[in-house]
């Protein structure tokens, strides 16, 4: 009996060594998950529909804007039906779109800033990955949510405000739609890329 023991022990621990030199770096293979998001890219390519990278980050002051600022209106709810129908599985959005401070004009090249103050729906969750995407003169900004880690964890506010910045080099000159998507109103605006 103390073979069979001595057996797991060592197969155990052989097991542990190779698991952890071989292992892949970063987030496990997730098979359901990764095709979603394969079938979304997709959809959102054929489309015309292309991923901006930008930066985000949570301001301890928010500076105002460089020049005029952009005039902010209300747009419909939700992604709008054109553009939800490519995800394959929709994104868990914010509630609301409290405040946006954009400035109206850019010049070509550089770094577009912006602000926003969204409300979660639930103190269990958090603001997760913000997406931008491009098609023609549109930008889309997508903030999804997703839950706080651990059961008693809570938000300590249900807003929060958040800073936005993507280049403009890959954008051609001229004027341009923006809009950030929630569960209520949509914030929209535009701007011009000088």
């Amino acid at each position: 009996m103390k073979w069979i023991v001595v057996a797991i022990v060592v197969f155990m621990a052989g097991y542990t060594a190779v698991n952890f030199y071989y292992r892949k770096p970063g987030r496990a293979y997730r098979p359901y998950q990764d095709a979603q998001d394969r079938a979304t890219t997709a959809r959102l390519l054929a489309a015309g529909w292309h991923k901006l990278p930008l930066e985000t980050r949570r301001p301890v002051e928010k500076p105002d804007p460089a020049g005029p600022p952009a005039a902010i209106t209300r747009d419909w709810p939700g992604l709008g039906s054109e553009l939800a129908e490519k995800f394959a599985e929709k994104p868990k959005l914010l509630a609301t779109i409290d405040r946006v401070t954009a400035p109206a004009a850019v010049a070509h090249g550089t770094d577009y800033n912006f602000y926003f103050t969204a409300s979660l729906s639930d103190l269990k969750m958090q603001v997760g990955e913000l997406s931008l995407y491009h098609r023609g003169n549109e930008l889309v900004l997508i903030p999804t949510i997703e839950k706080l880690p651990g059961k008693g964890l809570m938000s300590r506010w249900n807003d929060s405000t958040y800073t936005v910045t993507f280049s403009t080099a890959s954008l051609p000159a001229g004027r341009y739609s923006a809009r950030i998507v929630a569960q209520g109103p949509a914030a929209a605006w535009s701007f011009t890329v000088q």
